[in-house]
């Protein structure tokens, strides 16, 4: 079950989003409806169990970012408003989407699936494996109401943003998973990986194209994503050796 709290001023637009969020997933249930700032700051300060906001951003009270800057809101957001040059400040927050009213049905399934795709709550605890290998030899990963299983041979790539990592797959999918890179590094027995900078474990039959960057760096091209990433001056000699076996 998703938890849902809606912060919006207008009752006809509250109303609407509960409806086509109960349209769009029986397992989604809006627990609080709030209309100001004011109310949302003392709700929110009493560490509600919720998943997921879906917030307006101006409100009769002032804008939802003041929220923001009095509480410590660490779960996904979906922003809501009929104004557009908030997108960069709303990025700023936990943001999974950014939808401009009158919000579209077809446009609020996609934000809850990418919602469901890379911040649902519940994807398998990895952080107990954490004193042993990585021997299991796959990763289970939630999707919306399902699990699938991805060979740790089926990743080109893990790479780390915002606090968040991700594996790539070589069929070009990408899905979080809730662990470090640092983790990923220390127990993981499969040679054919490599960390390459601070953000990055690749595989070696990821590399697409290499470049000389600087004298002691190097510049890589990922498949299947074209991506373009740098050696750390740090780890590029070793990344020499481990090229060549």
């Amino acid at each position: 079950m998703t938890r849902v709290i809606i912060i919006e001023d207008e009752d006809a637009a509250s109303q609407r989003l509960t409806e086509m969020l109960k349209s769009i997933s029986s397992e989604i249930k809006v627990i609080k409806v709030l209309d100001s700032v004011a109310d949302s700051i003392d709700y929110l300060s009493g560490d509600p169990n919720y998943d997921l906001i879906l917030i307006d951003i101006h409100l009769s009270d002032g804008t939802s970012f003041e929220i923001f800057r009095h509480v410590n809101i660490q779960k996904p957001v979906i922003f809501t408003t009929a104004y557009d040059e908030y997108a960069i400040e709303a990025f700023k927050q936990y943001a999974v989407d950014y939808l401009l009213k009158p919000v579209k049905k077809d446009l609020l399934d996609l934000a809850i699936k990418k919602y469901e795709r890379f911040y649902r709550p519940n994807l398998p605890d990895y952080s107990k494996l954490t004193d042993k290998p990585m021997q299991e030899k796959k990763w289970m990963i939630k999707i919306g109401n399902n699990i699938r299983t991805i060979n740790y041979d089926e990743v080109a790539y893990y790479f780390t943003i915002e606090k968040i990592t991700f594996l790539y797959t070589f069929d070009n999918k990408k899905y979080p998973i809730d662990v470090t890179l640092e983790h990923i590094e220390t127990n993981i027995t499969d040679h054919n990986y490599f960390r390459i900078n601070r953000q990055y474990i690749i595989h070696q039959n990821s590399i697409d194209k290499m470049s000389t960057h600087t004298k002691s760096r190097v510049r890589i091209i990922l498949k299947p994503t074209g991506e373009e990433v740098i050696v750390s001056t740090e780890r590029s000699p070793q990344f020499k050796k481990w090229l060549v076996g």
